[in-house]
């Protein structure tokens, strides 16, 4: 019988199945081999190409809705959407061979090598600015070799997979069908492997996010460090109260817990030795700087805090993060290069292609910073290595990271969110956050209402308490904050003087005793605004 030509086809949803089974395989792998090699994963392009035409609006809703977890749902979308095209490779792969599995293997398993690995490679074009190990002639060659590698087991594993089913669809038809023992057994080490890889591959993104990014929820408003400072007693009493000693501890964010939000689900990696800052446009003596010309320049430190535009007030997101940050001044730099007369803007351009303008008043105040040090250890990757501006006032999405070039400008630039709608003016509200007590908390003692407020470089003169839903107002006590731009510990002690619910309010004045906005409004496009408030019981 001529096997090619009488085989009854195999049904292409086999070929699907096959295909997705074998695309979780490759893609687990060749996340572990990019990840160890620091190469880009090819699905994060996926998702570039998907989010680039959705409305900053709809963004924001996303940033609103998962937070902390938006880029690590972002990671997930689009590992499932490069295994479903492993799926329709599969199908691919069953209309042109599904009528012999046999004599045209070698073909078939080309066929499903060469396509994914093509389409794998061209992906990885689109992120490999953000890659230094990838930037090479020898880069490319072992990221193609792992990427060949990789889908020789998806393309060999998907045909057997369709080969099998297709041996045990013929069995099952015989009078007495049964289970080689074999068979049986390599099947459960399948399964048995499978299910160990997922386990991995989950696991390894869960200590991901719990060690460098552990989300912040809305019971726990203000990003609050794992091990809290001891208090002192360099300020009044009510801030050694134990019940916020996690806010007092947390004056200054620890580096694993300050927020993150990028346009990628995992930070680019770039190489400091192969680094460097261009700085050029409208400048008489355009420069380039590497790791030693900028290590050799004067350095500042300053404290400030930084707030996502997306932060929501109720409940807080937790997107507002204080550091301490070193670097050099961006004025002296830009003074350095020497500004023409008709400069009016200054863009940033990043490692993972972002881009964002700032007016030239904000690069050339005094408080704007090259920042290559967090809390005085080296710029961690996640927040901008080598190096991240840092320029108190706007809100973050305007302090770029991964900077790799400066360009100075005559007009006004929309960066990568102003070109999906978000403000360019940027301009930090001012805002108070209530730390403690929490939503639906029980009072019967004197209590600490206490928590953060922020206004950007404007400091803040004053905050207020009500404990009676705004209808009076009382002043609580500020603790001298780190510097003009980070955000400012605020507590009172109340004294419970009837049973029942009530609601805490907080409000703030800026530095020029301008009180905080009323009136509610949600992030996009210029920042959230409105009062917080918490409900609390006492019996």
């Amino acid at each position: 019988m001529e096997v090619g030509s009488r085989q009854k086809p195999i049904e292409l949803k086999r070929f699907f199945i096959g295909g997705v089974l074998g695309g979780i395989l490759a893609t687990i792998i060749l996340f572990f081999g990019t990840d160890l090699l620091g190469y880009p994963f090819p699905p994060l392009a996926i998702f570039q190409l998907l989010i680039s035409p959705v409305p900053g609006s709809i963004q924001s809703v996303v940033v609103e809705t998962f937070r902390e977890y938006a880029k690590y749902s972002a990671f997930v979308f689009s590992s499932v959407i490069y295994v479903v095209l492993y799926g329709a490779i599969g199908i691919l792969i069953g209309v042109m061979f599904k009528r012999n599995t046999h004599g045209v293997s070698k073909r078939a398993i080309l066929t499903g090598t060469v396509i994914p690995t093509a389409l794998a490679l061209g992906l990885q074009l689109q992120s490999a600015s953000a890659f230094s190990a990838i930037s090479s002639t020898y880069g490319w060659i072992n990221s193609a070799l792992l990427v060949l590698a990789v889908n020789v087991i998806y393309s060999t594993s998907t045909f057997l997979y369709v080969s099998l089913s297709k041996v045990e669809e013929t069995k099952s038809t015989q009078p007495e069908p049964s289970i080689s023992p074999r068979r049986g057994f390599l099947r459960k080490v399948a399964i048995a492997g499978l299910i160990l890889a997922v386990a991995g591959f989950v696991s390894k993104i869960g200590i991901s996010i719990l060690s460098n990014q552990p989300v912040v929820t809305s019971s726990n408003p203000v990003p609050t460090n794992p091990q809290p400072e001891s208090t002192g007693s360099d300020f009044a009493a009510v801030f050694n109260d134990p019940r916020i000693s996690g806010l007092v501890g947390s004056e200054v964010t620890d580096n694993r817990i300050f927020y993150r939000v990028d346009i990628d689900p995992i930070p680019p990696q770039l190489d400091i030795d192969s680094w460097t800052l261009k700085i050029h446009g409208k400048v008489n003596n355009p420069m380039i700087l590497d790791k030693t010309s900028l290590s050799s320049l004067p350095t500042v430190d300053e404290f400030a805090t930084l707030e996502c535009v997306s932060n929501t007030i109720s409940p807080p997101g937790g997107l507002i993060s204080n550091a301490k940050w070193t670097g050099v001044p961006l004025a002296g730099l830009l003074n350095q290069a020497g500004i023409l007369q008709s400069a009016k803007y200054v863009i940033f351009r990043c490692g993972d292609g972002y881009t964002v303008g700032i007016p030239l008043e904000h690069a050339l105040l005094p408080s704007a910073v090259l920042a290559y040090k967090m809390n005085d250890v080296t710029l961690p990757t996640e927040h901008g290595f080598p190096i991240r501006a840092i320029v108190p006032g706007i809100y973050g999405m305007m302090n770029a990271k991964w900077i790799t070039e400066i360009e100075v400008t005559d007009q006004v630039y929309l960066g990568y969110w102003q070109e999906r709608g978000w403000s360019n003016d940027a301009r930090i509200k001012t805002t108070s956050i209530i730390y403690y007590p929490t939503s639906n908390a029980q009072a019967n003692v004197a209590t600490p209402i206490a928590g953060v407020a922020f206004a950007g470089d404007r400091g803040i003169s004053r905050v207020e308490v009500s404990v009676d839903g705004g209808n009076t107002w009382n002043a609580a006590t500020l603790k001298k904050p780190r510097s003009p731009y980070s955000w400012v510990l605020w507590a009172y002690v109340w004294t419970p003087t009837s049973t029942g619910t009530t609601k805490l309010v907080a409000r703030a004045y800026d530095g020029t005793g301008q009180l905080q906005d009323s009136a509610t409004t949600t992030p996009f496009p210029d920042g959230a605004s409105g009062y917080q408030s918490v409900q609390v019981t006492v019996t």
